[in-house]
């Protein structure tokens, strides 16, 4: 079946293949906001919590562009895709309940490792099945559907952990996750179903071919610049948020800074349908540019201004906004610029150069807050590499994609 022929899909067919991503939602909050909580507790250095809060990037760095490539061509009985998140993700759980037994910290640093390599295998195949079932002119609306359910989820883990969970006992969220994460991803490897025609007439391709073929995709290859920068911004911060808000803001606690992380992901999830459907609509690059301002310039303000709670609830929902453009936007404008048939190998390079930007990242982020000894030099880090990357994407230029892809979308 060529990507021409892809018929249109349902409401329905979208929201369960999205049911994966409210998995996926409690699993990043964990690593984003109670994770370097936990790890905390083991360690003072903020430098050592930034890397193990980014683990996950090691993985993308190293496997992600494998694994794409691997997925593009495999099929089993159980699919294309699938094969990789019905093992991957239970196996993840499995080693989130282990670091709930509160290991020793020789014992914690290779389960978290171990436990984020899979993550990857499990989470790249899943949004490269995307693309398999979806014709290109609903794939903002599918991955807004997706990002939407991701958003609910961190939300709902934010939330249920904040207010319930962590104060009564951390272990208690870490269970919470695992469940989650392996329910939701049952659901979805349940009920949606792969076309075996999409991967019959794929013959293998070479190591030589495959190099050769990969510097005509040069817009691909910009957008996977502004996908560094982006990506270096975002993980700088992301594991240091509940320790700025609790440590730098005035009357916020741990529990609170877990809800405000959450104000953050409410607002990405209420956009991220209406962002969606707009880059079905437009385009995709120019909303993308809109979210990347937001999220740079607030991220600044936050930095230099925010003092107390209002102010940082109100710069944290102006980043929800240029969170929700990002997430949304990133998959469907880079399937304008690469053949869709080999879109797990594509968006593997893209986890290679996001996961590349994090493992600096989250490293010089927490060297800097030790060195400053403030969280708000992370911020003005953040900031910068957003703008940055916003520079970057002007250079990006869809409509010069190499002419086959755009008879193919």
């Amino acid at each position: 079946m060529s990507t021409a022929e892809k018929p249109r899909i349902s409401i329905l067919t979208m929201l369960l293949y999205s049911v994966a991503s409210l998995g996926m939602g409690f699993f990043y909050a964990f690593a984003n906001f109670s994770l370097p909580l936990y790890l905390r507790t083991y360690t003072a250095s903020d430098a050592l919590i930034g890397i193990l809060a980014n683990t996950r990037s090691f993985a993308g760095a190293i496997i992600q562009p494998l694994v794409g490539v691997w997925s593009d061509r495999t099929w089993t009985r159980l699919g294309r895709r699938r094969p990789f998140f019905v093992t991957a993700m239970p196996a993840v759980a499995v080693l989130i309940l282990l670091c709930a037994l509160r290991p020793p910290f020789a014992v914690v640093i290779p389960t978290v490792l171990l436990m984020t390599v899979l993550f990857n295998v499990g989470a790249d195949p899943y949004m490269a099945l995307q693309a398999d079932i979806t014709p290109l002119e609903q794939r903002g609306t599918i991955n807004s559907l997706a990002t939407m359910l991701g958003a609910v989820g961190q939300l709902a883990f934010a939330l249920i952990s904040g207010l319930v969970l962590w104060g009564i006992n951390p272990s208690y969220s870490f269970l919470f996750v695992a469940l989650g994460l392996v329910l939701a991803f049952a659901v979805t490897a349940a009920t949606i179903r792969e076309h075996p025609r999409q991967t019959e007439a794929y013959r293998p391709l070479r190591l030589g071919e495959h190099i050769a073929t990969l510097p005509r995709y040069r817009e691909a290859f910009k957008f996977y610049i502004v996908q560094f920068l982006l990506w270096f911004g975002i993980n700088a911060a992301t594991p240091f948020l509940t320790l700025f808000a609790s440590r730098e803001i005035a009357g916020v606690d741990e529990s609170l800074a877990q809800l405000l992380a959450g104000l953050l992901l409410a607002v990405t999830a209420i956009c991220a349908i209406p962002v969606g459907i707009l880059g079905d609509r437009y385009s995709r690059k120019r909303l993308l540019g809109i979210g990347l301002a937001l999220f740079g310039v607030s991220a600044l303000l936050a930095a230099l201004l925010a003092r107390n709670v209002t102010e940082i609830a109100i710069l944290l929902v102006i980043i929800g906004i240029g969170n929700a453009a990002h997430t949304v936007l990133s998959y469907p404008l880079l399937t304008e610029l690469v053949p869709v048939e080999r879109i797990g190998e594509f968006w593997g390079i893209n986890t290679f150069f996001a996961s590349s930007a994090a493992l600096i990242s989250a490293a010089l982020a927490g060297a800097l807050a030790d060195i400053f000894q403030t969280y708000r030099a992370v911020f003005v880090l953040t900031g910068l590499c957003l703008l940055a990357a916003l520079v970057a994407l002007q250079f990006v230029h869809p409509e010069r994609a190499p002419k086959q892809i755009q008879e193919a979308i």
